[in-house]
């Protein structure tokens, strides 16, 4: 008995020592990442200040810091496939390190966590520096012992006991600041945040709630399912909740949701999936891909409206047989479909504010006259040449309807995008300059302007073809949704002698965040539309980058 006891304790002591090596590996793991991600955001630091005082203009550009510095952000988040947000909020940790030597070291042996340093940052930003100072030691003290949320809440106490006036304005600031951001997932679902005072905060949270349990306790859906309908319910001005349970009794059965506001949505989906000879995904912009399914589900619940793209040649017998509209056409050379139905959200980015790094386009006249000369725009009255491509935009539709007969399709392959950007990886690796603009004039194929090509600013159709195609900013890694961008001529347009440059056409419209427009306009990065609008991004210091339109 006694030694069947000792063999049991024997064993207990093993797998004791087992789990604590294992709880040891796991915390030196830990340590290392930490010291890692120090020294990532040190060397970010180091490069951003190298590109930002080293002279690196495009031939004949004037030197601007500032763009140079933000082209230095642009570069690394190529080189690390990032964006420009996330390289950015690492430098943002990097300035706030600075101010605090003794957190600063602690990251650097691996001793704080990177999400630990980025609470920290988040808390101390709006401290004067002399202040950050003074609390280095203590606030090192707490991020030693507190999890990453109640480090947040003792900084806010030390930082109030440090400057009570101080703390006054910083909040009158933070108020000042409120806004709403919402963040895909996967599965064609997504997150909305908000961010509110602490006293609004709680009472919305209670009112979600409150509408959440209007419902019985039968009721199948868990509490949090519940809080999100009843969010739902709250935005269209309903105060119950219909209750789900079987019960036909059930007095919260009767309760009345109110009908959800109609806006628009801009969904880019083929036709063939429409009409369910396909399962090609769609397009929602300010989110990303959505499945077959729940386009035509879309489709099916919502009025809607289509831009088709065809040949020149194909036009009359489309408005002939198809409904379509002969005198929206414009040269254009993509297709996608507009539906009104809920509000799109928009991935990493501000609802009802501006996107990143937003200043004022350069002048954009949009009520001026079309510069084409008198002969030339009687050239345009000319039967349209049939080199390009043209989009028209069909009658607005009823829900359940479709553009075209329904007839037996070829089921269209989908590219994936390594399989159609990896030979041309390989021909950058050979040599950048074998790459082949399509139409390195930038007039889309045409021998003569089509209709709207010889003025600055694009039509609506022209605007939202080339939205629906690029569905975000054509940027490496840039999420900026295609309906906060500026539409920008690849190749440039002359505005005293249009005739000579980049025409307004799909083939040379492109969608560009104001911050990546201006590092195109400063000469620090350059663009050419390859074949299938495939974008050919490349840099002064030698990086090269594709991106791919969103509807192939």
């Amino acid at each position: 008995m006694s030694e069947s006891l000792e063999g049991v304790m024997g064993m207990t002591a093993s797998v004791t020592d087992r789990e604590r090596s294992l709880l040891e590996a796991i915390s030196e793991t830990a340590r290392v990442e930490s010291a890692a991600a120090a020294r990532l955001i040190a060397q970010i630091m180091d490069y951003a200040d190298s590109r930002g005082t080293f002279d690196h203009r495009a031939p004949g550009a004037g030197f601007d810091t500032e763009q140079a510095e933000r082209s230095a952000i642009a570069e690394v988040a190529l080189a690390l496939s990032s964006t420009f947000r996330s390289v950015s909020s690492l430098m943002r940790l990097g300035f706030t390190l600075e101010r605090m030597p003794e957190i600063r070291g602690a990251f650097a042996a691996g001793d704080v966590s990177l999400a630990k340093i980025r609470v920290i940052d988040e808390h101390t930003r709006k401290a004067t520096a002399a202040a950050v100072l003074r609390l280095d030691a203590d606030i090192l003290s707490a991020a030693g012992r507190l999890a990453p949320t109640p480090l947040g809440i003792e900084i806010d106490r030390l930082l109030i006991e440090d400057d009570a006036a101080w703390a006054q304005r910083a909040r009158d600031e933070a108020e000042a600041k409120r806004k709403v951001r919402s963040r895909r997932l996967p599965h064609g679902m997504g997150v909305l945040s908000v961010t509110l005072t602490a006293t609004q905060l709680t009472a919305v949270t209670g009112l979600i709630v409150t509408v959440a349990k209007t419902v019985c306790r039968a009721d199948p859906r868990p509490l949090d399912v519940r809080c999100a309908d009843a969010f739902m319910v709250l935005m269209h001005g309903g105060r119950a909740l219909t209750c789900e349970c079987a019960d036909r009794n059930c007095a919260a059965t009767g309760n009345c949701e109110p009908a959800a506001a109609q806006v628009n949505l801009r969904i880019s989906c083929g036709l063939e999936t429409l009409l369910g000879l396909a399962d090609n995904p769609a397009y929602l912009e300010g989110y990303g891909y959505l499945d077959a399914g729940q386009a035509r589900a879309i489709a099916e619940d919502a009025t809607w409206q289509a831009i088709i793209d065809c040949a020149a040649q194909a036009l009359d017998r489309m408005q002939r047989d198809r409904g379509v509209d002969r005198d929206s056409a414009d040269g254009v050379d993509d297709s996608g479909v507009e539906a009104g139905d809920d509000a799109d959200p928009a991935d990493e980015t501000g609802i009802g504010t501006e996107p990143e790094a937003r200043e004022p386009d350069p002048p954009d006249p949009s009520e001026a006259p079309d510069p084409c000369p008198a002969s030339e725009a009687d050239e345009r009255r000319a039967p349209l040449p049939r080199s390009g491509l043209l989009v028209v935009r069909s009658r607005i539709l009823p829900a359940g309807s479709t553009v075209l007969p329904v007839r037996k399709l070829p089921y269209p392959g989908v590219t994936s995008p390594v399989d159609a950007i990896d030979g041309l990886f390989r021909t950058i690796l050979n040599d950048p300059a074998d790459l082949v603009a399509a139409f390195p004039d930038g007039r889309g194929g045409f021998t003569r302007p089509p209709p709207g090509a010889m003025t600055y600013r694009p039509s609506d159709l022209l605007a939202a073809a080339v939205r629906l195609r690029d569905g975000t900013c054509r940027h490496p890694d840039c999420l900026i949704a295609a309906a906060d961008c500026q539409i920008d001529h690849v190749v440039a347009f002359n505005r005293s002698e249009p005739i000579l440059g980049g025409w307004t056409v799909l083939a040379n419209l492109q969608c560009l965040c104001a911050l990546h427009h201006q590092l195109k306009t400063a000469g620090l990065w350059r663009h050419e539309m390859l074949a299938g609008a495939i974008m050919h991004v490349y840099n002064t210091i030698g990086q090269h980058a594709l991106t791919l339109p969103v509807r192939r």
